[in-house]
């Protein structure tokens, strides 16, 4: 199943969980899930359940959203093991509700990933991975596309829908780390 099981450290702040849920609801297939005091081997065992083969775990620094740590499950394993693929180091985000040029979307069943003004490597990696999540639902015509814009300092993480018009949040993403 394309998507995402998104999910919050340990006692987050009411910011880092409105993020979780505007980010979910941008992202094609992906759900939000309350984390309570599960592990990760737990969260992974509840991504594998729900037919997921990634999940994100969103961390926060003096409560904004600042690490969001994406998870691979590789299923072939019994019990599937759990592979930390990349983290992307936030330096800001806008909520939606925050944006008053935002749009709502709802329900987006198709997706576009648009790494035109892309540079550097990491951005190419970071495209590279909603490619691989999301490959099966990646249309011409789609109903939201995720924009990364390389800028001097950071990339910006952006969806616009089919008209065109900002949804979600923007995030501007300080670095990402690949782990091998």
């Amino acid at each position: 199943m394309p998507g995402f099981l998104i999910t919050t450290s340990h006692k987050p702040s009411q910011r880092t969980r409105s993020f979780v849920k505007d980010l979910a609801s941008i992202l094609p297939g992906s759900t939000h899930i309350n984390r309570g005091k599960k592990t990760i081997e737990e969260l992974g065992l509840e991504t594998y359940r729900r037919g997921y083969r990634f999940f994100i775990i969103i961390g926060e620094r003096k409560g904004n959203p600042s690490l969001m740590r994406i998870y691979k499950i590789l299923p072939y394993m019994k019990p599937p093991e759990i592979k930390h693929v990349i983290s992307v180091v936030i330096r800001g985000i806008t909520l939606s509700r925050e944006n008053p040029e935002a749009s709502k979307v709802y329900n987006p069943e198709t997706i576009g990933i648009n790494y035109d003004k892309c540079e550097q490597d990491q951005c190419f990696k970071l495209a590279d991975l909603f490619i691989e999540v999301f490959q099966d639902i990646i249309t011409a015509n789609p109903d939201i596309t995720i924009m990364l814009i390389e800028k001097k300092d950071h990339i910006l993480f952006k969806a616009v829908n089919k008209l065109g018009k900002t949804c979600g949040p923007l995030i501007r993403i300080k670095g990402v780390k690949f782990i091998e």
